[in-house]
């Protein structure tokens, strides 16, 4: 599904407000390319698990790539950051709390003269990179440097690590180091714990970033200098380029090495024969299945019937009314535990204010009254889902209950309409207007990403109410690689798409700063003015619970007021996992499910 990422774990569970949106993929591999993986997952498998087994789960569409800091993608972040890669603490996918995963222990935080923080954290001493060598904090203090390499294409990821300012290394015990802040940063543990560490040796083998500091990156000043050095240049064309869509080039700490990636069809994983995690001796740190096979299949109908047919064990993000069915099937109940874990992440319509059609918020207001919002819960996705009226989770303390729910009226939507000045002036039962001497229609592009089915319904029911008002609804469908392309050259009236997220404070900078107006950045529709990015800039650096919690509310009032989305609502996830396994159980953290956890269920 077109998810976008909500700082996910990659800069782990934090780099991540993931568009729930597939993008552009790699090629199919050679026949000797295939014959060479082969004969890796032989080498990886060689030390088996006690049992080798298989898990097949579904991908809705190709990844833009495999680099955790470069993806704009969920799916890819569901691939890698969990079985590839590793941070320093984990999320436990139940209770939501911190735990030690490469690092020793959780970390000593200090408060320094001048007020600011420091963070100091040890790596486990078991952990190794897959050529022996030891994980350290100079691998912690490269990835940094990668993602604030101007360079390198993840800006969407350089906001989250801007309170970095240095990173000392002890040199005694090159394990044991510190990250030292410019700034006060509500998320500053959150942030560093859930880095997606990456080992120097293997993708900065020219050293090309060992010599410059965080802090020079970081100065604005030394912007022109940076973009011209050919170290940050070289470092980062081959970062770029190289490191993306290649299995043997996406390296990390986790368990599991990517072995093959096949166009349209699947991306596999086999688990590395000396993880250092098996001698870690933690309960948590561990991965059971011997090969996980990610089938990619984009088409609901075709997903459904594999998954009956038992060639997949894991499905996520059913439609709603095709997962009631599946409920009903006796083969299905047979094979496969149903679960409905409630999801963080809300499917939006959102509106591009730079339009001249959208520019005033009365258009923007009226359209908001145009979604049966009530009919896209209840109908759509058959009750299994919760209307959301903003930004920020019902569930979260933050959450502004007040902020009223627009009500579907198509006489409220004429109104504000009548009032903006656009008119039906030549018969043809669509409003215009003009607007700097030429006449515009009111006819707008409603985009939405090809084979998905659910955002297809959306824009059809909302088609059939604009119309009412004298709006034309346009949708257009789009193969997921254009239509991230036509979303970053903000080339759309309406698209129709949604925001994973997290179970932490949000940080809005990603998604609603004006600084976050670029073509890599992720404030598509080009909201925000001085207030709302002021008290962006606050949250970031509030650490009372309640006085950040105030500054939420007001900000989700600033949305309500100049109506950039439509926020419909936050479905719940339908999956359905085999019951050949234990351990297996759905949480509501994304992506939904473990993997690494599932063993095979004990004979009956």
């Amino acid at each position: 599904m077109i998810i976008h990422k909500n700082i996910r774990p990659l800069l782990s569970l934090l780099f991540a407000a993931c568009l729930i949106f597939v993008c552009y993929s790699c090629d199919s591999d050679s026949p000797s390319t295939q014959e060479k993986d082969k004969e890796k997952d032989k080498e990886l498998t060689e030390t088996k698990p006690e049992k080798e087994f298989t898990v097949r789960v579904l991908l809705r569409g190709n990844p833009d790539g495999l680099n955790v800091l470069l993806t704009q993608s969920a799916l890819a972040t569901e691939i890698i950051d969990p079985n590839v890669h590793c941070s320093l603490l984990e999320m436990n996918p139940k209770t939501f709390e911190f735990r030690p995963y490469l690092a020793k222990a959780q970390p000593e935080i200090k408060t320094l003269e001048n007020g600011l923080i420091s963070i100091s954290y040890e790596i486990r001493e078991e952990a190794v990179w897959d050529d022996g060598s030891p994980i350290t904090g100079e691998d912690y203090a490269f990835t940094i440097k990668a993602a604030k390499n101007p360079k390198t294409n993840a800006a969407s990821n350089r906001t989250f690590v801007e309170f970095i300012e240095a990173i000392t290394i002890d040199p005694n015990n090159l394990k044991k180091f510190t990250i030292v802040c410019n700034k006060r940063y509500f998320l500053a543990k959150a942030v560093t714990a859930t880095v997606a560490i990456l080992p120097s040796y293997f993708y900065d083998k020219q050293g090309l970033m060992a010599d410059f500091t965080i802090a020079e990156l970081n100065n604005p000043d030394n912007l022109d200098r940076l973009n011209k050095d050919p170290r940050i240049i070289d470092f980062a064309k081959d970062f770029n380029e190289n490191y993306n869509h290649d299995p043997e080039k996406v390296i990390g700490a986790g368990p599991y090495q990517v072995t093959e990636i096949v166009n349209n069809q699947h991306i596999k994983l086999v688990r590395k024969k000396n993880w250092w995690g098996d001698k870690a001796k933690v309960d948590y740190i561990a991965a059971y299945p011997t090969k996980l096979h990610f089938k990619i299949i984009e088409d609901d109908n075709n997903a459904l019937l594999s998954l009956k047919e038992q060639e997949l064990d894991v499905m996520m993000y059913m439609p709603a009314d095709k997962f009631l069915e599946l409920k009903k099937n006796e083969r299905a109940i047979k094979n496969f535990n149903f679960y409905t874990p409630d999801a963080f992440g809300y499917r939006y319509i959102g509106m591009n204010m730079a339009q001249p059609k959208l520019s005033d918020v009365r258009v923007r207001k009226a359209l908001a009254h145009l979604v049966d919002k009530a009919y896209l819960v209840e109908e759509v996705s058959s009750g299994l889902a919760t209307p959301v009226n903003g930004p920020v989770n019902h569930l979260k303390p933050s959450y502004n209950k007040d902020i009223p729910t627009i009500d579907f009226s198509i006489a409220k939507a004429n109104a504000l309409l009548d009032e903006a000045g656009w008119k039906d002036t030549d018969g043809d039962n669509i409003r215009d207007k003009m607007v700097e001497g030429k006449k515009l229609s009111l006819s707008l592009k409603f985009v939405y990403p090809r084979t998905k089915q659910l955002y297809k319904d959306i824009g059809q029911v909302f088609k059939d109410e604009a119309i009412r008002a004298g709006i034309e609804i346009k949708m257009v469908s789009k193969e997921a690689a254009t239509l991230l392309e036509d979303l970053k050259k903000r080339e759309f009236d309406l698209n129709c798409l949604g925001w994973s997220q997290y179970p932490l404070p949000d940080d809005f900078k990603q998604i609603w700063h004006t600084s976050s107006n670029t073509y890599e950045g992720n404030n598509l529709v080009g909201f925000g003015n001085q207030e709302s990015d002021e008290l962006i800039e606050e949250i970031r650096v509030t650490m009372d619970d309640e006085k950040r919690n105030k500054m939420y509310r007001r900000f989700q009032e600033i949305i309500a007021e100049q109506q950039p989305y439509i926020f419909l609502f936050s479905p719940k996830s339908c999956m359905a996992i085999s019951k050949r396994f234990k351990n297996a159980e759905a949480v509501s953290l994304r992506p939904g499910y473990f993997v690494r956890y599932f063993q095979l269920a004990d004979e009956e």
